[in-house]
């Protein structure tokens, strides 16, 4: 398992340095277009000298579940260019969201929602074959438009009808506090990727891993004792990477005795 950090595309310089400081080996780093990956190419020859792996986060506008089928394939077609553009880098992976729809159509259709993004996934991982491809779990708030993947049950729809050694979950500690589901004991099976963070049950706040924290020693356990996980990730400010991974050496070191 690899314990990583995230960045944007244009961060990507600084965050090198602090995996050589503070002692990361994978950064997740955020991309909305082709031009973004100029950023990773320019800084290729540390990434490699460091030992660095690299995984992508597609952008969140990204809409799997798009109900009109032109613009799903064209969201189709962005990706594969990125994944395209991408190839002379070790990608280990693309994450990305469901997607969303118009919540009285959500609540009526939400299984048809869930077709639409079986259909999406089935064109990429058949074009795209060197790479894993990971679905993050999101949180949803009362509006006109609705985020798909707040609940378990849209997973295990995806994942009981596709399988792949090559598809997996993203765990999102941070959107789970705000949005709970029985992610961890459902999917545990097919989670390869984590994304930790804390926050107030209530926003996004990317805060770090704390005792006192509303994520919880006891969770944070559950989190590291998943088997199928291959990399985390502490998704949160800066200024919370070194008591984290204080946190997680600590938590790690007793589950071992």
């Amino acid at each position: 398992m690899k314990l990583g950090i995230s960045s944007m595309a244009w961060d990507l310089d600084s965050k090198i340095y602090i995996c050589k400081e503070i002692g990361f080996d994978h950064i997740e780093v955020g991309i909305d277009c082709e031009d973004d990956f100029e950023f990773i190419y320019s800084n290729l020859e540390k990434i490699k000298k460091q030992d660095i792996s690299v995984g992508i986060h597609l952008p969140m506008e990204i809409n799997t579940c798009e109900v009109v089928e032109d613009i799903r394939n064209c969201w189709v077609d962005f990706v594969i260019n990125l994944y395209n553009k991408g190839k002379g880098i070790d990608i280990k992976y693309y994450n990305l969201h469901l997607g969303y729809g118009m919540a009285h159509k959500v609540l009526k259709h939400r299984e048809t929602y869930l077709k639409n993004s079986l259909c999406f996934f089935n064109k990429i991982l058949k074009y795209i074959n060197s790479t894993d491809i990971y679905v993050e779990n999101t949180y949803s708030k009362n509006g006109e438009l609705v985020n798909i993947g707040n609940d378990y049950k849209d997973f295990k729809y995806i994942f009981d009808n596709i399988s792949s050694e090559k598809f997996g979950f993203c765990y999102d500690s941070g959107h789970d506090l705000i949005n709970q589901s029985h992610y961890l004991q459902s999917l545990s099976y097919c989670t390869r990727l984590i994304h930790l963070s804390d926050n107030d049950g209530k926003e996004d706040l990317h805060l770090g891993l704390s005792e006192n924290g509303l994520l919880g020693e006891e969770k944070i356990r559950e989190i590291l004792n998943l088997r199928s996980v291959k990399y985390v990730i502490l998704e949160m400010n800066e200024k919370y990477f070194k008591d984290s991974k204080k946190i997680i050496n600590k938590t790690s070191a007793k589950k071992t005795k």
